[in-house]
């Protein structure tokens, strides 16, 4: 049997043999290990402190009565994972490294402090907790029965992803969901830019667009579109309220933009435009579903007079089955486990388009993960 030695920073996927699998299950734990980092809020800690602090520092700031020994321990592997750097001092022989030791962040480390315009604390802590897990311990459930039972989501607490974040009780995880779909923004922002020449049209609606960090994006070098919006009542209402919210951090003139609350399946709620995003929306729906959404695009924009809709589908695309493709794979899989959803291919993507009265364009591949999808149709005359 092939062995890989001494490859312990690689990732699994490139190991062989008994290697990979023990390198697979080492690297949850440094998961585990971040989530517990940030869950417990120690890059704010440290980033306001300043300077170099030692475990037992940290553990008896003001509010924490911490476990300093337990603490230091973490701290290792976080500095293992070059999030943070471990200085040592001229007490080598102690048995107290938690007092001797000290930790400062690196410049990776500063990327998980919560004023970071990235937001990634948020997309860790929605992929890595207790409510992921359970999610995904339903997992064989479904391979075995399908979704006789509801996906693992709804089979783990009883409702859907959705309808789960609508609950009261449940605000901080949908507050972290906001949070974590802000930072994927954010990730993928400058790829969409660069990429497709939005400038040809005068009103964008960005439909689920969250926060407004991918429109406001846009908007920024594309002077003159006016940009709308579009996301669920509770959704919008945080948008508006963050000071400043995603527009005014950007210094978009406040003419040009307008927050519309409402329901993506229901068209008389959606606003008119030329041009339609969907960043991150499909894939989280079944063909039933998806083509509804885009049809209601169609009867949103019924007019006296024919009018040109453009949309352009953002997503992870299914382009082969080889293991160049993976993240597309993997994220296929936690389409289906929390959505009973999916990630699709070229042709299946063909296909709703087709049926929901599209025709499709041009597919641009970014540098990242992610492809752009353009389509266009033409809407009917409304009929009196």
């Amino acid at each position: 049997m092939a062995e890989n030695t001494n490859q312990i920073i690689h990732s699994p996927m490139e190991l062989n043999g008994l290697s990979k699998y023990f390198s697979l299950i080492r690297h949850r734990i440094v998961e585990y290990a971040i989530w517990t980092f940030c869950e417990l809020g120690i890059p704010d800690l440290m980033a306001d402190h300043k300077t170099p602090i030692t475990a037992l520092e940290l553990s008896q700031l003001p509010k924490n009565n911490w476990n300093a020994e337990y603490l230091y321990r973490l701290l290792r592997v976080i500095a293992d994972a070059g999030i943070i750097t471990q200085i040592n001092t001229d007490e080598k022989n102690s048995n107290q490294p938690e007092e001797t030791i000290r930790f400062q962040l690196t410049e990776d480390g500063l990327l998980l402090t919560s004023n970071h315009w990235s937001k990634i604390p948020d997309i860790i802590r929605l992929f890595i907790n207790p409510i992921t897990d359970k999610t995904y311990s339903y997992f064989p459930s479904i391979i075995k029965f399908g979704n006789r039972n509801g996906n693992c989501f709804e089979q783990a607490f009883g409702c859907n992803m959705f309808e789960y974040m609508k609950r009261e009780e449940n605000k901080e995880y949908a507050h972290i969901f906001n949070n974590g779909m802000l930072s994927y923004s954010n990730y993928t922002a400058t790829a969409i830019i660069s990429t497709v020449d939005f400038g040809r049209f005068h009103t964008l609606v960005d439909i689920g667009g969250g926060l407004g960090t991918l429109l406001s994006s846009i908007m920024e070098k594309y002077q003159s579109l006016y940009g709308i919006l579009f996301d669920l009542d509770h959704v919008i209402e945080n948008a508006k309220t963050i000071n400043p919210n995603e527009f005014q951090r950007k210094q978009i003139e406040i003419n040009r933009y307008e927050f519309i609350s409402g329901d993506m399946f229901k068209s008389e709620t959606i606003p008119s435009g030329d041009a339609y995003i969907f960043k991150a929306i499909i894939h989280d729906w079944n063909d039933e579903k998806s083509i509804e959404i885009l049809k209601s695009i169609l009867n949103a924009n019924e007019t006296q007079m024919k009018k040109s809709i453009t949309v352009f589908i953002i997503e992870s695309i299914i382009t082969s089955e080889n293991k160049d493709n993976w993240e597309a794979h993997v994220s296929d899989i936690h389409m289906l486990s929390n959505l009973g959803a999916k990630e699709r291919s070229l042709s299946e993507y063909t296909n709703l388009l087709n049926k929901s009265g599209y025709e499709l364009k041009h597919v641009y591949k970014t540098e990242g993960p992610i492809s752009i999808i353009e389509a266009i149709t033409t809407t009917n005359p409304k009929i009196n």
